[in-house]
């Protein structure tokens, strides 16, 4: 295959990846969006195969993340060169060399198919997005599985196996079917095997469909405790990526009057605010903790919401990204203190990239909490997540274990202001509900806001760029599903299959 083309059905599948997540969101794309890669590969050189990997990197990592030069402008006050450069220097480092390492991995195995490679590409593919996500600064944003969620049939599978799993039994079918491509010039013995990988493929396929369709039934009636009404809010207001003084006890009038007003219609137990909503540090501020109080005793509900907490030392302030409940009869006792860090963004691994560090007046950078335990309410223990956490099963699994009879999210979509992001974003959060079997409230600054029960079904959406709420009857739930006892041991075994795999090919060639 000629180099040309080559690179163009590498860049088309890319394209075609993109396109099966939000905004567009063709999530049957995805089935298909990887055979043209893996088929170049096939007919390459190591060298070759290593090259096409970093193209699809990039190609892949832009249908995704269109918003992140902006972003990178916007945030940082940067200029679109360095805006540019961050989003290659990301997708380098987050996805290109993990894809050319699968590419050169999988090359001769897709070159000579027999009936068990596509499940063994698919182990490659996994063990890549696993060193996407466990690399230092890595980065968990639209693994494959992620472009399924709106299809709920077929995400059931991650309460055994996580987003890995979804998206092992997509590529599993991507691979047949490039197998089955650049067999039919093949000899005999090629043209069987393929055959049979898209056989294999086909009953994986019906196996996971008929799981999910399973569960789709039974988990809809499982009996548990009494549903109670939550409200999520929606203000949209964007206050900019810099703190400043001006803004410093902004957002109240508008939160305020969407929990009022919402209460005043239906009742709730709990009334959730999203990353940020607070400007101000609540433990300092006694006016607007007396404030906050009377919103909750007004709205007959516990409130939780989000906002900066500072925390002092010997004279050396210390900033936390935390969450706040407080109870109806207003008192403020409990506090969540975000655990992991988004690096560049609220914290600087990096000492001497002042050019990276946004000035965002008092708030420089936080440091990671040290409280991460579920928050008491009317359903039963919350498990909190803000923002970048609920990207990440183990987080989820670290609630569930916890206690946690449902799921919060705080987070805060304004800083980069791009509805694919946004939307990719709570696509990435469905699969959470999935995995730990928990209902999931999501609150955002700027949408989407969502309701989601726990097979992933949006219940309830406030879209990006809307001021409102959203609102759900929520049951807690005590149950554990396989996930949550296991984790990503489906994952890990298939890096350990693929190591395996490569060091016999090694092998039988030094033989």
């Amino acid at each position: 295959m000629r180099l040309p083309r080559a690179v163009g059905l590498t860049a088309l599948s890319g394209a075609l990846y993109g396109l099966a997540f939000p905004p567009v969101g063709w999530w049957p794309l995805a089935w298909v969006a990887l055979a043209p890669f893996l088929a170049a590969v096939a007919a390459s050189s190591r060298r070759r195969a290593a090259g096409l990997g970093i193209v699809l990197g990039v190609t892949l990592s832009y249908g995704v993340g269109t918003w992140m030069p902006d972003a990178v402008v916007n945030y940082y006050q940067q200029s679109v060169v360095v805006g540019v450069a961050m989003f290659f220097a990301c997708a380098l480092w987050q996805a290109a060399w993990q894809y050319a390492l699968f590419a050169v991995g999988e090359r001769r195995c897709l070159a000579t198919p027999r009936a068990a490679t596509p499940l063994v590409v698919a182990a490659g593919w996994t063990a890549a997005e696993v060193a996407r996500v466990h690399v230092p600064f890595g980065n968990p944003w639209a693994l494959l599985g992620y472009s399924q969620t709106a299809a709920p049939v077929v995400v059931q599978v991650a309460d055994a196996a996580g987003v890995f799993g979804v998206g092992f039994v997509v590529m599993t079918v991507n691979a047949a079917l490039a197998c089955w491509w650049t067999a039919r010039a093949a000899s005999p013995p090629a043209r069987r095997g393929a055959m049979r990988g898209l056989t294999i493929a086909a009953l994986l396929v019906v196996a996971v469909l008929g799981y999910g369709a399973f569960r789709l039934r039974t988990e809809a009636g499982k009996p548990g405790r009494p549903a109670l009404p939550v409200v999520a809010a929606q203000a949209n207001l964007d206050l900019g990526a810099q703190w400043k003084s001006e803004f410093y006890g902004a957002n109240l009038a508008a939160y305020t009057d969407l929990t009022l007003t919402a209460t005043r219609e239906r009742p709730a137990a709990v009334v959730v605010w999203p990353e940020s909503a607070l400007t101000f540090f609540l433990e300092r501020e006694p006016t607007y903790a007396a404030y906050l109080a009377r919103v909750a005793g007004a709205a007959a509900a516990t409130l939780v919401t989000g906002g900066p907490r500072v925390l002092a030392d010997a004279g050396r302030e210390e900033f936390r990204n935390a969450a706040f409940l407080v109870s109806p009869r207003g008192a403020t006792r409990l506090v969540y203190e975000k655990g992991r860090l988004v690096p560049f963004a609220e914290y600087f691994p990096l000492a001497g990239a002042t050019l990276l560090r946004r000035q965002f007046g008092k708030v420089r950078e936080f440091t990671p909490g040290a409280t991460q335990a579920p928050f008491p309410t009317p359903l039963g223990l919350a498990g909190m997540m803000i923002c970048n956490e609920a990207m990440l099963g183990a987080e989820a699994i670290d609630r569930v274990r916890r206690g946690a009879a449902w799921l919060v999210t705080l987070t805060n979509d304004s800083w980069v202001g791009r509805r694919q992001y946004a939307e990719i974003a709570l696509a990435m959060v469905r699969l959470r509900a999935v995995e730990v079997r928990r209902w999931l409230v999501r609150s955002s600054t700027s949408g989407p806001s969502a309701m989601i029960d726990p097979v992933g079904r949006v219940v309830d959406v406030l879209p990006f760029d809307r001021s409102g709420v959203v609102r759900a009857d929520v049951a807690p739930r005590e149950d554990r599903t396989l996930y949550a006892r296991l984790g990503d041991a489906f994952a890990w075994s298939c890096v350990a299959v693929t190591l395996v795999a490569v060091l016999a090919r090694r092998g039988r060639r030094g033989g």
